[in-house]
């Protein structure tokens, strides 16, 4: 009897140990500290073997851990990748050696990813500086097929045959892996232990994503506002999950311009832990991809700012702020049937709109923030990357800086 109650107490011992240790780890705070929305490849998937690929991303929140999400979002077959690891960048593709770190999946080495799913690496010690520097190197044996993918690297892949995951170093020169400019499988880094409290996401398409920026500049607008927010003493990491190419109630001509906004807002948004507002700008290729009225795809004013209402529904329904953006401009854009007048004319009336809402927390005017005003409707040319429709960097950092803080004196540690 007696051994019978010793037994008892051990087993309770071990389970109030195991329940404190579950506890622990499910209390910790993770933040999206960086983000790149997964998208088709389109066509027939590349395929890669016996080749590490290194990832550079730079975080919007400090920490003391980390954990890496792969994405088989878009994968027809099993996805196995033989080595994970983290590391602090240092320049280029060298890493702190010193910082390096396998991750793990429930203790195991390399993970397997199912058909259209992700998998979420174990925690990673690793501190972490706000606006930090990371490298995720990926090792495949292979043959696997790259599937899932996001097409606008803000920052620089590096590819080298072999296992060299746990290199100081890659050879820094650029390697075709048949993607163009687009990388793989790593679709979000989280991070925990961070003096930020909560996320802000940026929700769009190219001009959110940040198609013409130089890579490895951090100078998309959601990286140039999440420096504004730090410097203004907002806790509050920023994940970009702008697509190129996307659309708000179509999914993207192209495989690579992805799932209709509406459609991936919960994958992108509202699954996302510890996200507290989301600003929305999207639409304009909606107005752009699309043919004139009759055409299968075209969508009228209402049609869109009905879209645009459902966005918001469903972000208040999760208890996220949710704030507009208006549409920037884009008269005599380089690109064949992109512009018309009546498109325009659909711009100027969802703009007013938007301006005139009740239905979002907040309004934006990144119209006016990069708008000519001695032309309107077009670019201002020193915001103009040159196809009149894309921002360049000084546009960026003109959006950036036309975010009223006030709509985020919420996160502010005097508000709560």
């Amino acid at each position: 009897m007696r051994f019978g109650r010793i037994c008892l107490a051990v087993a309770t011992a071990i389970m109030a140990m195991s329940a404190t240790g579950v506890q622990a780890q499910t209390s910790q705070t993770w933040l999206p500290a960086w983000y790149a929305s997964p998208e088709p490849v389109g066509g027939e998937a590349p395929q890669i073997h016996d080749t590490t690929l290194r990832q550079i991303v730079r975080v919007t929140a400090d920490g003391q851990e980390v954990r890496l999400r792969l994405s088989n979002a878009y994968g027809a077959e099993p996805l196995h990748l033989d080595e994970i690891r983290v590391a602090r960048r240092q320049a280029g593709s060298r890493i702190d050696p010193a910082s390096d770190h396998e991750a793990t999946f429930g203790g195991r080495s390399g993970v397997t990813i199912a058909p259209g799913a992700y998998a979420l690496s174990d925690p990673i010690a690793l501190d972490v500086a706000d606006g930090g520097e990371l490298a995720v190197s990926l090792y495949v044996n292979g043959p696997v097929k790259m599937a899932t993918v996001h097409d606008i690297q803000r920052d620089v892949l590096y590819a080298a045959p072999g296992n060299q995951a746990a290199a100081a170093a890659l050879p820094e020169i650029k390697t075709d892996i048949g993607l163009g400019s687009a990388f793989p499988f790593l679709s979000e880094i989280e991070v925990a232990g961070s003096r930020e409290t909560a996320t802000l996401v940026t929700f769009g398409d190219s001009i959110t994503d940040g198609f013409g920026i130089e890579q490895d500049r951090a100078g998309t607008w959601p990286e140039q506002l999440a420096r504004r927010l730090h410097a203004a003493g907002y806790p509050l990491a920023v994940a970009n999950a702008g697509l190129s190419g996307n659309r708000l109630l179509h999914n993207g001509q192209w495989a690579r311009f992805g799932d209709a906004g509406l459609a991936r807002f919960d994958r992108d948004v509202l699954a996302q832990p510890n996200v507290a507002a989301v600003i929305v700008l999207i639409g304009i290729n909606d107005l752009g991809h699309a043919g004139a009225a009759g055409s299968p795809e075209f969508e009228s004013a209402d049609d869109m700012i009905a879209g645009l209402e459902q966005l918001a529904a469903r972000a208040h329904e999760r208890g996220l702020r949710v704030y507009i953006a208006t549409l920037t401009p884009f008269t005599g854009t380089v690109f064949t049937n992109y512009y018309s007048d009546e498109k325009e004319a659909r711009r100027k009336a969802i703009n007013a709109w938007i301006r005139s809402q009740a239905v979002f927390d907040g309004v934006i005017d990144f119209e006016k923030a990069v708008e000519d005003p001695a032309s309107p409707g077009h670019l201002l040319p020193a915001f103009d990357h040159g196809d009149h429709l894309h921002p360049n960097l000084a546009g960026h950092a003109a959006m950036a800086a036309a975010v009223p803080l006030g709509l985020l004196d919420w996160a502010r540690p005097s508000a709560r």
